[in-house]
């Protein structure tokens, strides 16, 4: 049987690989502390629940969905943004999606030719290079080094990929580093897409999850022709992992194509589950404030124990990760293997990550601040 053979250049995707060794650690009866994977473990409010019940009792709950989404969640995004960022969309500008990864995808072809250069950053969420390979596209990778703040330099790039090239990927704040960009950075990084009409698109997920004395800024607010697009998703924000909502908002004929494939490769989410985003949107502001202040403290009581066991690390204060440089005489593999054998902690190979993650490795503060704590105490000090 023939495969296509665009799949010969696409490894399994690593996180079902970390699956796979904690279940066979957990099957053995080995007791595990996951922070791997980037799965929040706070409560979903009660108005979310409650909305996505509440919804199941609607007339044509079960009936296909709008494919652009429905419009009042459709407007409760364009609520946000306005009251968020100061940042005024219109309709056609905002896209619901099957959770952010779905439009990641989905924008390759709404942008991109067969053959095209899809500028992309190293290290990062391994889906933007997967699938730019998968659409036919073909990745050019620009290194995120600690020294420049994990910032790609765009000086770098040669011509000959800008002038093939019609998308690029950024994520700020950063996955896998916590790296925050600045107001400064997202408009030299505009005006470079602007120059060499390049869409340029932003992944927000962890827009949110920032200091608690720190306002949070978007790509939007610096896109003053609305030439760029911005990805959004309830699940790290709201702890609504399982639920696939996510949306986009920017140029209006990138979202009608992006609409396009859409309408030819899904029928949109499921109705209660919209309704259940348009409760979350419309929560206080003190939700966010909350799981802020949470996430600030795992973050330093993390460090602080890190520092103890001479383990260096990225002084991040965003994203609920620590980006970790993997100790002397180990390498990442090993030092991995080594926490989740005599100590059960998962963390995540920085190579999960790209080639330029060997040698770190990943933390998630995706559990309680106590249980983070006992696990990482336990941990023998490193050789500096």
């Amino acid at each position: 049987m023939k495969i296509n053979n665009r799949l010969s250049n696409v490894e399994e995707y690593h996180f079902k690989k970390i699956d796979d060794i904690k279940n066979k650690a957990i099957n053995s009866g080995k007791t595990i502390i996951d922070l791997s994977i980037g799965d929040p473990d706070l409560e979903v409010h009660s108005n979310i629940t409650d909305a996505l019940i509440g919804a199941l009792k609607d007339d044509g709950y079960n009936n296909y969905p709008p494919y652009d989404g429905v419009i009042e969640l459709r407007k409760a995004v364009i609520n946000y943004y306005n009251d968020v960022y100061n940042v005024s969309l219109n309709l056609d500008e905002v896209i619901i999606l099957i959770g952010s990864k779905e439009g990641i995808s989905n924008i390759v072809p709404a942008v991109c030719d067969v053959g095209d250069c899809v500028i992309v950053p190293e290290p990062a969420y391994p889906v933007y290079k997967i699938c730019s390979k998968l659409w036919g596209c073909i990745p050019y990778t620009v290194p995120l080094s600690r020294s420049n703040g994990y910032m790609p330099n765009l000086e770098i790039i040669p011509e000959k990929v800008v002038n093939k090239c019609k998308l690029m990927f950024i994520n700020y704040p950063n996955n896998p580093t916590g790296a925050v960009a600045s107001s400064d950075f997202y408009k030299r990084i505009i005006k470079f897409s602007y120059d060499n009409n390049i869409v340029l698109c932003n992944d927000s997920a962890y827009n949110e999850i920032i200091q608690v004395n720190k306002e949070p800024i978007s790509l939007m607010q610096y896109d003053k022709n609305r030439l760029c697009i911005e990805f959004g998703t309830l699940s790290k924000t709201y702890n609504m992992t399982g639920y696939r909502i996510g949306y986009g908002v920017g140029n209006a004929n990138v979202i009608s194509a992006l609409s396009k494939i859409k309408s030819n490769c899904d029928s949109g989410q499921f109705i209660p589950v919209q309704k259940a985003a348009i409760a979350a949107l419309n929560l206080e502001r003190d939700y966010v404030q909350n799981a802020r202040k949470i996430y600030d403290e795992r973050r330093s009581m993390c460090k602080s124990v890190l520092k103890q066991k001479n383990i260096d690390f990225f002084d991040a204060e965003a994203t609920f990760y620590l980006w970790c440089k993997t100790p002397r005489n180990y390498t990442t593999n090993e030092f991995c293997e080594e926490l989740l054998i005599n100590y059960g902690i998962v963390v995540l190979p920085g190579n999960v990550f790209g080639k330029l993650g060997y040698d770190y490795f990943r933390i998630a503060l995706t559990k309680d601040k106590f249980v983070i704590e006992e696990a990482l105490k336990h941990i023998k000090k490193c050789i500096l």
